[in-house]
């Protein structure tokens, strides 16, 4: 299993808070300019202007509108019984990111009501002590439990310290493992993958002649590529942040995923399966967002 050295990690935000004074002092020597120069420098010195404010909102108001993404899906072969399901992932908590903003994930949590909650891993950037941050996740409550798998980042300082403390909150792993659930007399499986990046997913589901409802949680878009499309009803993925970063009608600027941006976010069918990708809590790389905002995703499921 691959480490990565915390000390050379380029997941910070350090630069970028660097960049984003260095943009703010131009367009300031850019906006005299214009009301000094006249002429073309004024249009220079407005869509600076623009585009500082849009930068602004990226950063300070867009990360922290959390919204609620709900998909009926049925995945049964009757769906003649109902649940709720919760899905977040990639919180990459951090102390810029901490407690206050876990406690307003919590407190949606609480009024969905789900039955079951699932993580889909980078509950950290880099700093495993930073999962101290999710402690209110302790308060969101199910009726059938909290499950979560790893991310990229959860490996990048001490993943032992983040099982440990999730442990202590009342979730269970599922990296590379898997539960079956008694739901009405109905039986839901759920399975979870290592990451693919620094980990080692080797779970194989095998279905075979199982007809029970089966959901696959994995971190990344990309490990689609290993599961059958016999094997599972839906995955379950994070990783991607929707892009982080996109512009009206042209979308994401970039999506880390080998599906480009068929994996930005949403409800897609890859290889044929049914798949529902979260644009994530957090941030990497740049704090900031633009119309992509952090989203906790509802899925009534049918079983």
């Amino acid at each position: 299993m691959k480490q990565l050295d915390l000390q050379k990690s380029i997941e910070t935000f350090a630069v970028f808070d660097i960049l984003m004074i260095l943009l703010a002092l131009f367009g300031a020597l850019l906006g005299l300019a214009g009301f000094l120069l006249g002429g073309v420098w004024f249009y220079l010195t407005y869509f600076m202007i623009l585009g500082e404010l849009m930068l602004a909102y990226g950063i300070l108001v867009a990360p922290r509108r959390l919204k609620t993404v709900v998909y009926r899906e049925a995945i049964g072969q009757s769906s003649n019984v109902w649940l709720k399901i919760a899905f977040i992932s990639d919180l990459h908590l951090h102390k810029k990111k901490g407690k206050a903003w876990v406690e307003k994930i919590t407190k949606k949590l609480q009024e969905s009501k789900p039955d079951i909650l699932l993580v889909g891993g980078d509950m950290v950037v880099h700093d495993a002590k930073d999962i101290d941050y999710g402690e209110p996740l302790k308060n969101a409550e199910t009726t059938y439990g909290s499950y979560y798998i790893l991310g990229n980042h959860d490996y990048q300082d001490d993943p032992a310290q983040l099982t440990a403390k999730l442990s202590a909150l009342g979730f269970h792993n599922l990296t590379n493992s898997g539960i079956s659930i008694n739901v009405q007399g109905k039986e839901l499986r759920i399975f979870g993958l290592d990451d693919g990046f620094y980990g080692l997913p080797k779970l194989s589901i095998n279905r075979g002649d199982d007809k029970a409802a089966h959901i696959t949680l994995v971190h990344e878009s990309d490990l689609i590529h290993d599961i059958k499309e016999e094997d599972t009803d839906l995955v379950l993925c994070g990783h991607a942040h929707g892009g982080q970063v996109g512009l009206p009608l042209v979308g994401a600027l970039h999506v880390p995923s080998a599906f480009g941006c068929k994996a930005d976010g949403g409800r897609k069918i890859i290889k044929g399966i049914p798949t529902i990708i979260s644009r994530g809590l957090g941030e990497v790389g740049v704090r900031a967002r633009l119309f992509t905002p952090p989203e906790i995703v509802i899925i009534e499921l049918g079983i």
